[in-house]
């Protein structure tokens, strides 16, 4: 019914793209030999930070992986993908809605996922299913295994007026044989299961994510928080030529409306996605519905940006902080890699001034870091000083190994933190020093740290700066990193 051609440009860009990773054939359902499984492809680093399941219905999911590169760029991206069949459903009725909550279960019981770092996805009538599907369980949260995080529907129509409409229009229209069967189907299964449209309104009001035609919020309402992308190949004029489509004979009227309604409730996170390519199939076909016409790279960023999950590649800071002439900057995600410890969820990012690796230099080992920290945790210098610890602990380790320093060079790692006076613009304002080994001199160091909880207005988000030089705190140095923390603000 639906089968699907890596675009030739992500090849040339992206070579490593060009060997499909290994799947998982992960059972879920015993009774069900046919259907009861789905397809996992676990990340390269084997560190999960996201999930990413892509629901499709009259396809398997084997007969998706040569469709696209989704996986691929998952795989090198930390993210578990996992492809699961739907059947033959065409909406989120309580069949549909207890699979995937089985499937979800399946899969952060076997692969310890967190459950706040999820994304659904759905391919043609499965993006209508995982639409519903989520905002089932934003409107009743206890009743499901977890929120998902961001949503997105590949050439899916998300009204089910609308496609029953649609397909009333194919079979009058009684021109391309692949759409007026579909059709016959859909009307048929509906009619069926449901009624028509005609005679319980009511039931298709509850079962569409969307339907244009209504005055008042629908259920797209408890979609508001969350961000929503739909693609589609926008190609009329192929349309027209080819199955004697205008716009309104493609699902892609109510697929724009539907953003425009969830922008206007205040959803800036809402997308309506032109394919930057045609849809073409593995086998060469031109077709609309075909899963080459979301680009992978730009979808995985865009997931990971939904996850708070950090890419120093797209990394766009939500604040300013100054970057002084000839100083350079380094981002991580913390917990840092070297500091599995650390109980602290965000982005650190620092500046180094150009003598910082100069051991003749005024500025060695002067430096400064902000921690851009998820949600509001609690910030103490009990905290701080475990969390420091956890850092500059992992960050000798790390160099220790690295250059082979000998045991009877090393000094033991410690932090000590108190709190001071206030600073301007501060939450609060700490002091502390870090006793280690320089391990580019080899010899022991002692780090004086002044650390700022910084006021941010950013809902979910803390900012905290920290100064570091060996200088005594009389020096003029920390005038130049005090000015670099006052640079700081938020965006907003």
């Amino acid at each position: 019914m639906r089968i699907f051609v890596l675009p030739i440009f992500l090849l040339i860009s992206f070579p490593w793209l060009c060997s499909a990773q290994n799947s998982e054939r992960v059972s879920f359902d015993l009774t069900d030999s046919t259907g009861g499984y789905y397809l996992a492809v676990q990340p390269k680093s084997n560190n999960i930070k996201g999930v990413v399941v892509l629901l499709t219905s009259f396809t398997s999911p084997e007969d998706l992986l040569p469709e696209t590169s989704l996986h691929n760029v998952a795989f090198n991206n930390d993210l578990l993908t996992v492809f699961a069949p739907m059947k033959q459903k065409l909406y989120a009725d309580s069949f549909a809605v207890k699979r995937i909550n089985t499937i979800i279960t399946d899969i952060i019981r076997r692969f310890h996922a967190d459950t706040s770092n999820f994304v659904l996805g759905g391919y043609d009538e499965s993006g209508n299913i995982v639409l519903r599907y989520t905002e089932f369980a934003y409107q009743f949260p206890t009743q499901y295994p977890l929120l998902p995080k961001a949503v997105f529907a590949i050439d899916s129509h998300v009204d089910l007026f609308g496609l029953w409409r649609w397909s009333e229009r194919q079979i009058k229209k009684n021109y391309w044989q692949g759409a007026i069967g579909d059709a016959n189907y859909y009307l048929e299964n509906m009619t069926k299961e449901n009624g028509t449209i005609y005679t319980n309104e009511q039931r298709y009001r509850h079962l569409t994510p969307f339907y244009s035609q209504s005055d008042s919020a629908g259920n797209e309402r408890y979609l508001k928080q969350v961000p929503v992308r739909v693609y589609y190949d926008t190609d009329i004029n192929w349309q027209l030529k080819y199955r004697r489509n205008s716009l309104y004979d493609t699902k892609m009227p109510e697929g724009s409306e539907f953003i425009k309604r969830l922008l206007l409730s205040g959803n800036n996170g809402a997308e309506f996605m032109v394919a930057r390519q045609p849809g073409v199939r593995s086998n060469g076909t031109r077709h609309p519905n075909a899963l080459s016409i979301v680009d992978e790279v730009e979808c995985i960023a865009w997931i990971k940006r939904s996850l708070d999950i950090f890419d120093a590649v797209t990394w766009v800071p939500p604040y300013v902080l100054d970057i002084p002439k000839g100083w350079t900057v380094e981002r991580f995600s913390l917990p840092a890699e070297f500091a599995p410890q650390m109980n602290l969820k965000g982005v650190e990012e620092l500046r180094f001034p150009p003598g910082w690796g100069d051991s003749t230099s005024l500025q060695y080992w002067t430096y400064s870091y902000l921690w851009w920290l998820n949600g509001k945790p609690q910030i103490d210098a009990e905290g701080l000083q475990r969390n420091l610890q956890a850092l500059y602990s992992g960050l000798v380790g790390r160099n220790i190994v690295g250059r082979k320093i000998p045991m009877a060079k090393q000094v033991p790692t410690t932090v000590a933190v108190k709190k001071i006076k206030t600073s301007a613009g501060d939450v609060q304002t700490f002091q502390g020093q870090t006793h280690m080994l320089d391990y580019m001199t080899q010899r022991p160091i002692v780090l004086n740290l002044i650390i700022h909880e910084r006021d941010c207005s950013m809902e979910n988000h803390t900012a905290v700066f920290v100064e570091v030089s060996p200088k005594v705190y009389a020096h003029s140095i920390w005038n130049e990193l005090e000015k670099l923390a006052q640079s700081f603000r938020c965006k907003q």
